[in-house]
C-alpha cells in the first residue's frame, strides 16, 4: 500500500533537498547514533532513512546492505504521513504494509519502529528507524530513547548545512578581500605612473609592496585553512613557496617546518614573519648576489614554537638594513600578537630572525 502524502510535501521535498544531503558519503556522526539506535532497541537492523518523491534513501544503516528503495517499498513513507512516532508490532497484520515488498520478499521484515526526523516547522525528512524479521514490540524506554536519537540526527543534519553555509560565506568574504586588494595595487600603480616627485613614487611603491604581501599571505592562508586551526607546515610551506619569487634565481630556500596548530588569526603574524624575513634577505642580503642558501626551519621545543629565518648575506653590520627601520616594527608586532619573543642572534656569517612563542593546545 503506497503511503498517503502529506498537504505540504512539495515543501517538504524542498526542505530535504535544501540540506542537500541526499546522496553523500557515509559519515561517523550519523552511523554512530544508527549503531546506538540499534542496541538500545536490541534489533538487529536500523537506518537512517531520508524520503525523496520516488524513493527513500538511506544515510546510514546498520543490518541492511541496499543504499535504498523505491518509494512504494518505503515505510518510512508511512511513517511521516503520520505522527512524529510510527510503531508497527507486525507487519504482515498491518493493512499498510502487508503487501510490502521488505515484507513478502526473502528478508521479510516484521517489525517497524520510526522516529520522525523534523526541521522547527514539524516538517519531516524521513526518520529514525529500527526493524526485525520477527514480531515485537518496544519499551517505552526504548520508544522515548529513539524520539531523543532522532533529534540527535536532525540537529546533526542542521549541523552540516549550517557549515557548508559558513563555507560559503567565508570564500566569497575570502574572494571580495583579493579583489579588493588587488583594486588597491592596481590604484597606486597608476598614482606611480603620474606621481613626478621621487619621494612620492618611493613611498607609493612602499605601500604596494606591503599590499602585495598582503595579498599573498591572505592566498595562502585562504588555501591552507581548515576552520579555526591551521596546520604552521602547510601554511607556511605557502608562504615560502609565494615569496621565493623575490629571492633571485641562484639562491636556494630551504624550509623545515614541523607541524604544529596554530589558530587562524595568529596565522597571519607567522607569515609576515617569514615573508618580512625572505623579502628583507633578497633587499639586503642577495641584491648584488648570484648565489646563496636561505633556510626557513620550524620547531617544537619544550611548548614553544622556534621559527628561524637565516640568510648567508654580509648580515646587519655588513648590509644595508636596520633595526629600526618598518620592517623591524613589522616583525616586533607580529612577535608580540603571537604573545613571543623575537630574537636576532649575533651570526659570524649572514643575518638569523627567530620568534619563539607559546604552543597552545
Amino acid at each position: 500500500m503506497k503511503a498517503t502524502l502529506i498537504e505540504q510535501e512539495e515543501m517538504r521535498l524542498a526542505l530535504l533537498r535544501g540540506f542537500n544531503i541526499l546522496d553523500t558519503d557515509p559519515e561517523d556522526s550519523f552511523d554512530e547514533i544508527t549503531r546506538l539506535a540499534a542496541q538500545i532497541c536490541e534489533v538487529p537492523i536500523a537506518l537512517i532513512s531520508l524520503v525523496d518523491s520516488e524513493r527513500q534513501w538511506f544515510k546510514a544503516k546498520v543490518g541492511l546492505d541496499i543504499p535504498g528503495s523505491d518509494i512504494e517499498s518505503s515505510i518510512c513513507a508511512h511513517a511521516i504521513a503520520g505522527d512524529d512516532y510510527l510503531e508497527i508490532n507486525d507487519t504482515k497484520a498491518d493493512s499498510r504494509t502487508t503487501d510490502n515488498d521488505f515484507v513478502t520478499g526473502d528478508d521479510s521484515i516484521r517489525f517497524y519502529a520510526g522516529a520522525l526526523l523534523e526541521d522547527g516547522k514539524n516538517l519531516p525528512l524521513g526518520t529514525l528507524c529500527v526493524l526485525d524479521q520477527q514480531p515485537r514490540e518496544l519499551n517505552e524506554f526504548q520508544r522515548n530513547a529513539l524520539r531523543v536519537l532522532a533529534k540527535q540526527v536532525m540537529r546533526q543534519i542542521e549541523l552540516r548545512r549550517a557549515l557548508a553555509d559558513a563555507e560559503i560565506l567565508r570564500k566569497e568574504v575570502d574572494h571580495r578581500v583579493k579583489n579588493s586588494l588587488q583594486s588597491l595595487e592596481a590604484l597606486i600603480r597608476l598614482q606611480v605612473r603620474t606621481e613626478k616627485s621621487p619621494e612620492a613614487r618611493a613611498a607609493l611603491d612602499a605601500v604596494q609592496g606591503r599590499l602585495a604581501t598582503i595579498s599573498r599571505l591572505h592566498e595562502a592562508l585562504y588555501q591552507t585553512d581548515t576552520g579555526a586551526c591551521i596546520d604552521v607546515s602547510a601554511f607556511l610551506s605557502k608562504v615560502v613557496q609565494s615569496t621565493q619569487e623575490q629571492i633571485p634565481e641562484g639562491v636556494t630556500v630551504n624550509s623545515q617546518i614541523e607541524h604544529c596548530n596554530l589558530s587562524s588569526r595568529s596565522a597571519s603574524s607567522v607569515g609576515m614573519i617569514v615573508n618580512e624575513a625572505m623579502t628583507n634577505a633578497a633587499k639586503y642580503a642577495y641584491s648584488d648576489r648570484k648565489r646563496g642558501t636561505f633556510n626557513v626551519t620550524g620547531k617544537c621545543i619544550d611548548g614553544f614554537y622556534h621559527l628561524s629565518c637565516i640568510d648567508d648575506g654580509p648580515g646587519i653590520n655588513g648590509g644595508k638594513s636596520s633595526d629600526s627601520g618598518l620592517g623591524m616594527r613589522i616583525l616586533l608586532a607580529a612577535a608580540q600578537q603571537l604573545r613571543g619573543e623575537l630574537l636576532m642572534p649575533e651570526r659570524d656569517i649572514g643575518c638569523e630572525i627567530t620568534v619563539v612563542w607559546p604552543v597552545e593546545d
